[in-house]
Order: C-alpha cells, then structure tokens, then sequence
C-alpha cells in the first residue's frame, strides 16, 4: 500500500490564526488525514503554516485541499511538491 503525502503552505490571518489553526486541523481530522507535522511562524502578511499530511488515497489529500480554501482566516495556500512512499 502506498501512502500519499502532501505539503500545505498557508498563510493565516494573524487576529484569527488560532481560531483558523483549530477550524484547519478539524478539516484534517475529519478528513481521516495522519497529521505528519505542523510549523507555525510570524510572517510579515500574517502566519506562515506549513501543514505536513498523508492520507492511503489521493482523493482525500485533494478534498482536503479544497476544504482549507473555502476556510475564513485563510489568505493563501500552496501545494509543495509531496511524495509517495511505500507503505
């Protein structure tokens, strides 16, 4: 079995950043993602997040996705180049 990763760099509102941190892990939660590591810094547009996640699919990797850009509190977001590895 394959295990797909993805790596999300958001940028969060800084007044709202932990009220948009709890709303984007419940998204990562709910979705069934392994929540590999999460970075938090001040950035000078608000807070830089870089949200390491895997899943045994793609397709909840991608509902993910889409789901933390519909979130209020979130001003951008990037997908880094992920990978698979064997599981």
């Amino acid at each position: 079995m394959e295990l797909h990763m993805k790596t999300f760099r958001l940028r969060v509102e800084r007044d709202v950043a932990l009220t948009t941190m709890e709303t984007v892990l419940s998204v990562v939660r709910r979705g069934g993602l392994a929540l590999h590591s999460l970075h938090l810094a001040p950035g000078r547009h608000g807070v830089d997040v870089l949200l390491h996640v895997g899943a045994d699919q793609a397709e909840p990797l991608q509902l993910c996705r889409t789901r933390l850009c519909n979130l209020i509190g979130i001003l951008k977001i990037r997908e880094l180049p992920g990978s698979t590895s064997p599981g």
